[in-house]
């Protein structure tokens, strides 16, 4: 009960902040789900299944390995595999990766970015909110009794505060999954460009004792 007062209490600002909250909590659920299932760390596992497999000639087999996700680092190696398996030269294959990672490469930080977004506006809202709220207050002091604006001004404060507070709840959150989440981000793709070089080293090695 007190909870909902105070958030009542908070003024029409509570409940754009309210909103700022709903968003950030679909685009972290939306990240945690890319990063932690759909991008699993194992890049130099995964190019080291595809070189073996590929070693035996048995491009079907490499061609399931990465088909198990669909993780941008997956299609890069897939589409390596396809000019591989094509008998296309190293030089295409290559240009054919180059080519994937300009389309996949920007899922990695789709949408992370406004996480930090909706902090400095969740800050912002709750600022705003106390002014606006603030300047109610001291516009209805004027008809109020002298005795009574004391007790009324320290009431109106603190009403006014909770916008401030409620939109400092959400930015803290957002601040610490954002740093999380990007720590997150860099790790799979220093992790992702170590399988992709390791791959095509293999490929180049390859391509160039087939032509002895």
């Amino acid at each position: 009960h007190s909870l909902a007062s105070a958030f009542n209490a908070g003024g029409p600002f509570m409940w754009v902040i309210l909103v700022v909250f709903a968003i950030a909590c679909t685009v972290v659920i939306d990240r945690l789900i890319f990063y932690f299932i759909i991008c699993k760390p194992n890049g130099v596992m995964l190019a080291a299944e595809v070189a073996k497999a590929l070693n035996s000639d048995d491009v079907e087999k490499a061609r399931k390995i990465v088909s198990k996700q669909r993780a941008p680092m997956n299609i890069l190696m897939q589409t390596a595999i396809e000019r591989f398996s094509s008998g296309m030269s190293f030089e295409d294959v290559q240009k054919g990766v180059d080519q994937s990672a300009i389309r996949e490469m920007p899922r990695m930080t789709q949408r992370l970015n406004y996480l930090s977004l909706f902090a400095n506006i969740g800050t912002l809202l709750g600022l705003l909110g106390t002014i606006v709220g603030l300047q109610a207050m001291f516009g209805s002091l004027a008809a109020v009794e002298a005795e009574k604006k004391a007790a009324m001004l320290a009431s109106g404060i603190a009403q006014a505060m909770n916008a401030t507070a409620f939109g400092l709840i959400v930015a803290v959150p957002c601040m610490v999954f954002y740093t999380s989440l990007y720590n997150k981000q860099q790790q799979i793709t220093r992790d992702l460009d170590e399988a992709i070089v390791q791959l095509l080293d293999y490929l180049e090695k390859k391509l160039a004792a087939g032509k002895k």
